[in-house]
């Protein structure tokens, strides 16, 4: 093999610094894939695309090791990717914590392009259109010359000793590595050799993972321990936030004063998917039982669930040894989950014992419950009543807390019996924006993304009837982990809710497709608008 000096590496590096890496490697996908106008394309069944990249753009190429999450993007210098500012400044090689596909172009390159009519398809499967060739030499500039992209190419995996001219290294590129004659036509006005330029001096040598830190990242290259801290400061926001709740917390503080006050035992929290209320229960639970999981019973209530499930009911029976009976099953009648633990509280008086029933309006909650119901109000704890099935006599007892979630869109709280609703304190928990602009500035967000986060968050809880929770958007550091939120959690949702009004669908798909839209200044100069 033999290999580009580092001073060729870095001069080749320079002249890329201007042409955009969501045109350029978009572009270089499709051309590796052999996408044209003439016919879809599935690349997922060709060359790929982040398995693909990964041959060229991987830290692993320098001795790398990948970031916890497996992810070791390397990129050179190109425009809209921030190399000239910050920690990293002027280093000739960028290294993210992303998927160069999956994360970054398939929300942002192709997806512009498809946008703008340049290219024809979805996921996997693509098509060029006729004005796909003008765009393309529009954006990347004619100045580019694709020699450069060819040294960063083979800029740490060499090429054979035979390879000595432009010419042959195209060559190699296309018939060894993409399996190709030439490109499509529509790239070649980009993707192609120019004239007369000179080949470089070349190495049988390969210079050493050390050298090409030390020329090409040394401020990488220094700030590795910080790097560690930093994930380590990170980690230790997200386990803070995780928790136990203070007692001050003002859902937790309304639970303990009516507790305290005697008002009620029994908890509804209610509202919207995304509004923390599977967790907040997790955590009330979790400090009224002071920590015990032997206090605490969760459960979660769906269709199929049922007073044989929750209170008492036969269930089926092994045969006693020796028994002569030729029957089939046996059936014994047993005490179930809710029976089980009130014996655990009543032979615990002093101390709390919390039940967390997730999703209640997902089950029949008044035949779940069952005589229960009337029990569950405090004037009638500890007082004796029937079962209905086994005729035994038993109460609830006082040290037995009830918390409930429930949203009310799903099935609304309203439509909900009216018997068990008076025997609930319902506290609602509703979409809260202060508290996600506070949580993504606390994690150091780039100004940028949050407000386009926080626009996103408008958009959804004015279009949907039901709002669209704060913790949808609790991992969003990149316009990529936003426009994920939308393809993945989001659109399907809103088709359903806005299926009988398509105007205003298209106009909100209008309005989150120009907020996730990359703007290239922006990108290269994110810190434009100061952090108030």
């Amino acid at each position: 093999m033999q290999y580009f000096s580092i001073e060729t590496i870095k001069s080749s590096i320079e002249s890329l610094q201007d042409v955009k890496a969501n045109w350029l490697i978009p572009a270089f996908v499709f051309a590796a894939n052999g996408v044209g106008t003439e016919e879809f394309v599935d690349i997922s069944r060709r060359l790929g695309t982040d398995q693909f990249l990964d041959r060229y753009f991987n830290g692993n190429l320098i001795g790398i090791p990948p970031f916890e999450s497996g992810n070791n993007l390397l990129r050179p210098r190109l425009k809209g990717i921030n190399w000239n500012r910050g920690r990293f400044a002027n280093d000739y090689v960028i290294r993210q914590d992303t998927r160069m596909w999956g994360n970054l172009f398939s929300s942002r390159g192709y997806r512009e392009m498809r946008l703008s009519g340049y290219l024809e398809g979805e996921k996997t499967t693509f098509r060029l259109t006729d004005e796909f060739q003008g765009a393309l030499e529009a954006q990347i500039p004619g100045t580019f010359e694709f020699e450069d992209f060819l040294v960063w190419l083979f800029a740490f995996s060499g090429f054979p000793r035979d390879v000595n001219s432009w010419r042959e290294l195209f060559s190699h590129l296309l018939r060894k590595h993409l399996h190709l004659d030439n490109f499509q036509t529509q790239y070649r006005g980009r993707f192609t050799l120019g004239e007369g330029r000179n080949w470089p001096e070349t190495t049988n040598d390969r210079p050493s993972n050390e050298q090409f830190f030390a020329e090409l990242a040394p401020r990488l290259l220094e700030s590795f321990e910080d790097q560690q801290a930093q994930m380590a400061e990170a980690a230790n926001l997200q386990t803070e936030y995780d928790g136990p709740l203070a007692p001050d917390d003002a859902v937790l503080a309304r639970i303990r004063s009516a507790i305290n006050m005697r008002t009620s035992y029994t908890f509804l929290l209610a509202g919207p998917p995304g509004t923390g209320k599977t967790k907040y229960a997790h955590e009330i639970a979790d400090y009224l039982a002071e920590g015990d999981q032997e206090r605490v019973l969760f459960l979660q209530f769906h269709p199929t669930f049922g007073y044989d499930d929750f209170v008492e009911g036969f269930r089926p029976s092994v045969r006693e040894e020796g028994s002569t009976s030729s029957d089939g099953a046996i059936y014994a009648l047993e005490q179930r989950h809710f029976l089980q633990f009130a014996d655990r509280a009543r032979g615990d008086p002093s101390r709390k014992y919390v039940l967390v029933i997730d999703e209640l309006n997902r089950g029949d909650v008044a035949r779940i419950f069952g005589e229960l119901l009337t029990y569950l109000e405090l004037e009638y704890r500890e007082k004796e009543f029937t079962l209905a099935i086994s005729g035994e006599t038993i109460s609830v007892p006082q040290n037995i807390i009830l918390l409930a979630t429930a949203n009310p869109f799903d099935r609304a709280v309203t439509d909900l019996d009216d018997a068990l609703l008076r025997r609930f304190l319902v506290i609602s928990l509703n979409p809260d924006k202060t508290f996600l602009q506070a949580y993504l500035k606390s994690r150091n967000v780039e100004k940028r993304v949050r407000k386009r986060t926080l626009g996103l968050f408008d958009i959804l809880n004015e279009a949907l009837p039901q709002g669209f929770g704060h913790t949808n958007f609790l991992r969003v550091t990149t316009i990529e982990d936003l426009a994920e939120v939308w393809n993945g959690r989001v659109q399907l949702g809103l088709q359903r809710a806005l299926f009988h009004d398509p105007n205003k669908l298209q106009a909100i798909q209008n309005e989150v497709d120009q907020l996730l839209k990359l703007d290239e200044t922006a990108e290269v100069e994110h810190d434009e608008e100061s952090d108030q």
